[in-house]
């Protein structure tokens, strides 16, 4: 694993996205995409309340990077300077080269591809320039939208781990789902080989 990764966040770019660190500036965005019960339903936290608890989430972002626990990027759209969600990579295991991912995005941004956009880009940094092998994610059920996401980008549903996450007081069970690094270079061989096709026609 390259732990080089660590030294600063790196912007990342997709054709409607950049991924870039989140400062304390971004609170107002945080809470508006926190606050919502909505995003919260199927993670750990409850909505927050205000500003200073979104302050204080970012204050952790910069903790985690600095502990090499967790990357976090702020999701923002191109033109704009509005945050619309963050995605992360962290439980890095350095001597597997495995990690797990997660993200969030604003419920007004939801049903456009920003997620799949987004972590598909994040998954290229994490096997390519991290030089990770696995990523994992884990999922409640009933999440299905996220679930959708993972499959789109071509995530195997390797099972369920039981009462695995402590969710708003109640042990909830895990959908796993995983990526490894000879799945992405076999679904990069098979686009060039429609590529060049189409070029061929």
């Amino acid at each position: 694993m390259n732990e080089n990764c660590f030294d600063k966040i790196e912007v990342l770019e997709t054709e409607r996205l950049i991924l870039r660190p989140i400062t304390e500036l971004d609170a107002k965005y945080i809470f508006n995409i926190f606050s919502d019960p909505e995003v919260a339903k199927f993670d750990w936290f409850y909505p927050i309340e205000d500003t200073e608890i979104a302050l204080k989430m970012i204050r952790n972002y910069h903790t985690s990077f600095t502990s090499k626990e967790e990357i976090t990027w702020g999701i923002q759209p191109k033109g704009s300077d509005e945050l619309i969600g963050i995605c992360c990579l962290g439980d890095f295991e350095v001597r597997s080269r495995r990690a797990v991912i997660g993200y969030d995005l604003a419920k007004k941004e939801w049903n456009k591809g920003y997620a799949t956009e987004a972590v598909k880009v994040l998954v290229d940094y994490g096997i390519n320039r991290m030089e990770l092998n696995r990523i994992e994610a884990f999922i409640t059920p009933g999440n299905d939208a996220s679930v959708r996401v993972l499959e789109k980008l071509n995530f195997t549903r390797e099972g369920l781990v039981r009462e695995r996450d402590l969710i708003k007081g109640q042990l909830v069970d895990g959908i796993v789902m995983a990526i490894l690094k000879k799945d992405l270079l076999r679904e990069e061989k098979t686009d060039n080989k429609r590529k060049l096709s189409k070029e061929l026609l």
